[in-house]
């Protein structure tokens, strides 16, 4: 009977083809890895900072305006531009009401002098009057110490939308006063993450 005998080639073919497909895909791992690493690199970081938000009733120049302030108490510096304000409020019947302001929102005349502000405003007159373009929400950078004001009532919330809270306030259909919760959430827009949360109690 005539013996076959493999020879070398035949023999080492296999484990060859198998080392060929381990370095295929050790490189494709390798590959995967990097992609994933570099997306992960170029991911926005959401700034970090204190910040209080107050809905007060006695504010403005007359005393009795209410008047929703932003306030930095410390942290990353935060460009306006980057920033959405979202409100929440539920009637005490239970119709709710939502809003946000983004730095594309429309200048309005919240002080009645013809003056468009674009709100909440820097409320530092060493930087300019409400109204002026250094001082425009989306215009400058929010930083420690900075006071972000709605300047008057107008600006809080009114009957035609010009307010962060986005209906009429002072109209008692709504509810709205001394003791109402509102949610406020201040959105980072590159990264698309929360940096403020929170229920602000109307004072």
């Amino acid at each position: 009977m005539k013996q076959e005998h493999k020879t070398g080639n035949e023999a080492v073919s296999p484990v060859v083809g198998v080392m060929l497909m381990l370095v295929v895909t050790i490189i494709i791992a390798a590959v995967a890895g990097a992609f994933a690493g570099n997306l992960s690199g170029n991911a926005e970081k959401a700034p970090s900072a204190a910040i209080d938000v107050k809905i007060t009733s006695n504010g403005g120049e007359s005393g009795n305006e209410y008047v929703m302030t932003f306030e930095h108490l410390g942290g990353d510096p935060i460009p306006t531009k980057d920033l959405k304000i979202l409100t929440f409020y539920t009637e005490p019947g239970g119709l709710p009401h939502s809003n946000e302001i983004t730095p594309l929102v429309r200048g309005r005349d919240i002080f009645g002098d013809g003056k468009k502000v674009k709100i909440p405003f820097l409320n530092d007159v060493s930087k300019g009057s409400p109204g002026d373009p250094e001082v425009d929400f989306g215009s400058f950078t929010f930083m420690s110490g900075d006071i972000l004001s709605s300047g008057t009532t107008i600006g809080t919330g009114s009957n035609y939308g010009a307010g962060i809270l986005g209906f009429d306030i002072i109209n008692d259909e709504y509810g709205f006063g001394e003791g109402s919760p509102v949610e406020v959430k201040l959105i980072h827009l590159p990264s698309g993450k929360e940096i403020y949360s929170k229920e602000v109690i109307v004072q």
